[in-house]
C-alpha cells in the first residue's frame, strides 16, 4: 500500500509542474458626476510582465447620466413629446484614439395639450422629467500587440486614459416645441488583464521527490516481475 501511495504522489507532482492556469488582475478608476461637457484624465494600473504572458485586456466603462428636462408644446393640437436625457462617454488611449464609447440614455413620453398660453414647461401642454438617471455600460476586448506593449511593463506601473463625456439631451414630437436641459453625467473605468502565469521553476526538493518516486516504481516492478518468474 505504501508503495502505491508514493507512486501517486509521484505522479501529482508531475501533475503540478505541468498545470498552469489563466488568472485575471483588474484596475479600476471614475469620475464622479460632473455638468457635461468634460474631459478628464484617469490613471489606471498597468500589467505587471512579470507575472506572465498577456492573454486579453477587456476595458469596461460604465456611463452614468443624470440631470432634468422639460418642454413646453406651442403646437395648435395635442401631441406626444419624448424627453431624452443622454450623454456620450468615450475612453481613449494616451494618443487619443478610442477604446470604447458608452452612451446612457433616460426617455419619457408626455402626453401634451394645445399650446396653453403660457410658456412656464407645466399645464397641459408643458412636461417635465424632474431629477432622473440612468446609466449603461460597454465593453471591449483587445487582442492587439500594441495594447499589450502600450500597458504593460515589469513591474506595473500606470497609465493615464482620457475620458470625456458630451451631452445629447434632446425632445421630440410637437413641430412647435421649446425644450431646457441640465445635464451631468460619470463614468466607471474598468481595466481587465486576463494572462497566464509564468511556468515557476519546480524547487530542487521536488525534483528530488519525483526520481526518488520513479525509482521507487521501477524497484516495485523489478521485484513483481522476480515473483512472477
Amino acid at each position: 500500500m505504501k508503495k502505491i501511495i508514493v507512486a501517486l504522489a509521484t505522479v501529482g507532482v508531475i501533475g503540478s509542474i505541468g498545470s498552469v492556469h489563466a488568472e485575471v488582475v483588474s484596475f479600476t478608476a471614475s469620475k464622479p458626476t460632473t455638468i457635461t461637457a468634460w474631459t478628464d484624465i484617469l490613471s489606471i494600473g498597468k500589467f505587471d510582465s512579470n507575472l506572465g504572458t498577456l492573454n486579453s485586456i477587456t476595458f469596461a466603462l460604465d456611463g452614468i447620466v443624470s440631470g432634468a428636462g422639460r418642454a413646453e408644446s406651442l403646437d395648435g393640437a395635442a401631441s406626444t413629446v419624448t424627453l431624452s436625457l443622454s450623454s456620450i462617454l468615450t475612453l481613449a488611449r494616451p494618443d487619443g484614439s478610442t477604446i470604447v464609447v458608452t452612451n446612457p440614455v433616460f426617455s419619457k413620453g408626455y402626453s401634451l395639450t394645445a399650446f396653453d398660453g403660457s410658456i412656464d414647461f407645466a399645464g397641459g401642454s408643458g412636461a417635465s422629467t424632474g431629477q432622473v438617471s440612468s446609466n449603461h455600460s460597454e465593453s471591449f476586448v483587445s487582442n492587439s500587440t500594441y495594447d499589450y506593449s502600450l500597458f504593460s511593463q515589469a513591474g506595473g506601473g500606470t497609465i493615464n486614459l482620457g475620458l470625456g463625456a458630451t451631452g445629447v439631451s434632446n425632445g421630440s414630437g410637437a413641430g412647435n416645441l421649446i425644450t431646457q436641459f441640465a445635464t451631468s453625467a460619470a463614468g466607471n473605468v474598468t481595466v481587465s488583464y486576463n494572462y497566464t502565469p509564468t511556468t515557476p521553476v519546480p524547487e530542487p526538493e521536488t525534483y528530488a521527490m519525483l526520481i526518488s518516486g520513479l525509482g521507487l516504481l521501477g524497484l516495485v516492478r523489478r521485484r513483481k516481475d522476480k515473483k512472477q518468474a
